[in-house]
């Protein structure tokens, strides 16, 4: 959840939130002690939690584009 927790509390900064005004937001949806728990790293959200505070803050998570992995020439490969 370390990533996650990072990139919520990372956007929080972006949309100059703090914890309280977060909790505001969500107050019919999350339990204000829970997302203090959880932005502190004292525990770890369940999957509802994690979506609740992404959706409000507009993040989604997206597939990271592979990198083109070039392989080595056949002469410098290691062979076993």
């Amino acid at each position: 959840m370390t990533m996650i927790r990072d990139a919520i509390i990372e956007r929080m900064k972006e949309l100059n939130l703090n914890p309280n005004q977060l909790s505001e937001m969500l107050k019919s949806d999350i339990p204000r002690q829970t997302i203090y728990d959880f932005l502190s790293g004292r525990t770890d959200a369940r999957t509802e939690v994690a979506s609740a505070l992404m959706r409000a803050l507009g993040l989604k998570i997206a597939k990271e584009k592979q990198r083109n992995k070039k392989k080595a020439p056949a002469s410098k490969r290691v062979k076993n």
